[in-house]
């Protein structure tokens, strides 16, 4: 490799790429951004990630900062991120394992630390990620070739997995981000096998083979990411191509493989994903966070700051503007259809202004997130879970009151679940039930997957249920997700509560009867693979609830709903 320092720079190049990289003024990547040939396709804070267009070629550029003092100190000890990731690409190359091809990396050190270094890779030709690959490669072929392609991806899959820790890589990030899939020069077709190629090397350690538990430890990432997304025929031929390619490998035997993965995915998932709530609270690539002396604001990202900041100023120009399409009127809540600019244009949305009920919960929400506020968050925890509901645009929190502001998505053509079942009580009995049993069974698998990621819903009635029909399908969403709490333990009991009264509120339907019933817990239970549980002792659970909560209303003298 070739040694260079330029301006305050030093770079190691391979000799084939110098002339075409460096110039006197080392890397211009300033020149490449001013003409067009580089473009960003990742910032965060401390790293930007380029794609740089050649002359016959294409490279990666990957800028790293340092950030702070001591971190610069560590770096400068243990080597920076560009160096390490160059030496253990060169590494597993050598290895006969497929990533990446480095080219090149230079380091600025100032004052004696590492400020800032770079890493030059060159580009994989016409490959895309594991997820894009999925979505774009695989679904874009005729329906009938698809369960094919699938099985020809697991298996390049499991054997490059196995590949890799039988060659000694123990990847500390290994999720389908860092891995490229590349078909074959033909395209995704019928008998085309793709290739995999991994990605960011950095935290990835070297040595013999692996043993069973650091092989675990990989594998039980990729099952977590990939489990709602795969069947357990696919689970089970990932797993049979990797035992075979991995004869030495001494491992338990297939079931109780099987089992385990499961119960550790789904483990490794809620920790994961209860690190990653917050940033739905700070400003990142994703979500913009406004802290000012009038309030405090939240938004997406497609939400321009001026309008977020004008919102926050100003939240009651919403509703004045828009009071003659109200939706929802209460003494604590005011929603109605409005209209929000984005970046990609105005869009539809529900914008609901939510008061405290009573002087004691106006005192507790000084020191506690009011409505909107859980509603923007909760809203955010349950998306990023898959579970379908409105996406949370914009929230507000004035300073000088106790009101709270949320914007979210408007579902068009969506209606409450009493209004569309009231619509469907006309209907021929055939045809009713048929579009019954699609809702029943999407109802089922909405509420099981809430309840599988143990979170609860205290007020799910009828009314927070939405049902939109489809030419084939029925989708459900949750809405009102202020009323979600997600806990670390979810019994039951709880889960038993919440059925019970969404099965107090269809009460007001009595068409409803004991087929669709059955048809939506079994549907609710399929979620529940790892904690199984008897379906007449869930039933009759409910049932005893139900009946509590039906007799307690009409005592009271109000209606059942």
């Amino acid at each position: 490799m070739l040694k260079r320092a330029i301006q305050d720079v030093c770079w190691w190049v391979l000799p084939e790429w110098n002339d075409i990289l460096l110039g006197p003024e080392g890397l211009p990547l300033d020149r490449w951004l001013h003409r067009g040939n580089a473009r960003v396709v990742k910032k965060t804070s401390r790293r930007t990630v380029y794609r740089v267009e050649l002359e016959k070629r294409t490279v990666f550029v990957k800028h790293e900062r340092s950030g702070g003092m001591m971190r610069g100190l560590a770096l400068r000890l243990r080597g920076s991120t560009a160096r390490r990731e160059f030496r253990k690409a060169s590494e597993v190359l050598r290895r006969g394992l497929r990533t990446v091809c480095p080219v090149a990396w230079g380091e600025k050190i100032r004052g004696g630390l590492v400020r800032e270094s770079y890493l030059v890779t060159e580009a994989v030709p016409e490959a895309m990620s594991l997820d894009r690959y999925v979505s774009e490669g695989i679904g874009r072929l005729p329906k009938p070739a698809r369960p094919a392609a699938r099985r020809r991806l697991i298996g390049a899959l499991a054997r490059f997995v196995a590949a890799l820790h039988e060659g000694g890589v123990h990847h500390n990030d290994f999720h389908a981000g860092n891995m490229l899939v590349h078909p074959e020069p033909s395209g995704v077709g019928p008998r085309e096998a793709p290739s995999v190629t991994l990605l960011d090397l950095p935290g990835v350690r070297l040595g013999g083979p692996l043993g069973w538990r650091a092989s675990r430890e990989g594998l039980v990432v990729l099952c977590a990411e990939w489990w709602d997304r795969t069947n357990w025929r696919e689970r089970f031929q990932f797993w049979r191509i990797y035992r075979d390619s991995r004869s030495r490998l001494r491992a338990p035997g297939t079931r109780r493989i099987l089992r385990l993965f499961a119960r550790r995915a789904r483990g490794y998932s809620l920790r994961v994903n209860r690190g990653r709530d917050k940033r739905a609270l700070r400003t990142n690539r994703d979500f913009v966070a406004l802290r000012e002396a009038e309030g405090r604001a939240h938004g997406v990202r497609d939400v321009p700051e001026p309008v977020l900041r004008r919102l926050l100023h100003d939240p009651e120009a919403l509703l004045r503007h828009h009071l003659d399409r109200p939706v929802k009127l209460s003494p604590t809540t005011l929603l109605v259809e409005a209209v929000l600019p984005l970046t990609s244009g105005p869009v539809k949305v529900a914008y609901k202004r939510c008061r405290p009920r009573g002087a004691w919960k106006a005192f507790c929400d000084w020191f506690r997130p009011n409505r909107a506020h859980r509603g923007w968050w909760f809203g955010h925890v349950l998306l990023s879970r898959g579970i379908a509901t409105c996406r949370p645009l914009a929230m507000c929190r004035p300073s000088s009151s106790h009101d709270g502001y949320l914007a979210t998505e408007w579902l068009e053509g969506a209606e409450n679940l009493h209004l569309w079942a009231r619509s469907l009580s006309d209907l021929p009995a055939d045809e009713r039930m048929r579009r019954a049993a699609r809702c029943a069974e999407s109802l089922g698998r909405l509420l099981g997957r809430m309840h599988a990621w143990r979170i609860t819903h205290r007020d799910l009635k009828a009314s927070n249920l939405l049902i939109r029909e489809r030419p084939d399908s029925v989708e459900t969403f949750v809405i009102d997700a202020d009323a979600a709490r997600l806990r670390r333990w979810l019994f039951r009991r709880r889960r038993a509560a919440d059925l019970a009264r969404l099965a107090t509120s269809i009460e007001a339907h009595p068409w409803i009867g004991l087929t669709l019933r059955y048809r939506f817990l079994r549907a609710y239970l399929a979620q529940f693979p790892i904690e199984p549980e008897n379906t007449k002792r869930l039933w009759r659970r409910v049932a005893r609830r139900t009946r509590r909560l039906i007799r307690r209303k009409r005592r009271r003298g109000r209606e059942v709903l």
